[in-house]
């Protein structure tokens, strides 16, 4: 059963993430990423994390930054991207069977997912593989900005 709902969430973010990849606006600035809202407290205090979900976008920026190290290289082909968005919809399920934040921190976060989703996407569909890198690297800022994660720097 729990299968079933991490696939069934998962099919719902994808959904959600080619919607976000199809908008024209989608990458020109931050409020289009997600439109995450910033933890409700007089301090501004970004959303909580736990240990997989810290693992799970350690690894996603690891391999966003050797797949633009290729790119600026230019040794990043549609095969490289394919990996890539692979790599990123694995670690995404990675985060849905481990992560267990609270529930108004887990509804941001699902907002941010689609997004990442929506990007691996585009990695995935697009010839211009600078767009899928650039909506990915977009979303992992601002994962940074809205969630706690120590020494992230994206």
């Amino acid at each position: 059963m729990k299968t079933l709902v991490l696939n069934l969430c998962l099919v719902t973010l994808l959904v959600a993430g080619f919607a976000a990849a199809d908008d024209d606006h989608y990458h020109h600035h931050h409020g289009d990423v997600a439109d995450l809202e910033l933890k409700h407290d007089e301090h501004g205090e970004r959303w909580p994390t736990d240990d997989s979900l810290r693992q799970g976008m350690d690894n996603i920026l690891s391999a966003f930054d050797g797949a633009h190290g290729g790119f600026r290289a230019d040794r990043l082909d549609r095969q490289g991207a394919a990996a890539l968005a692979e790599e990123v919809e694995d670690q995404v399920r990675f985060i849905f069977a481990n992560c267990a934040l609270p529930a108004d921190a887990d509804a941001e976060l699902h907002k941010l997912l689609a997004a990442i989703l929506g990007a691996a996407a585009t990695l995935r569909e697009d010839d211009d593989v600078h767009a899928g890198l650039h909506q990915l690297h977009s979303a992992l800022k601002i994962y940074g900005e809205y969630f706690d994660h120590p020494g992230w720097s994206a």
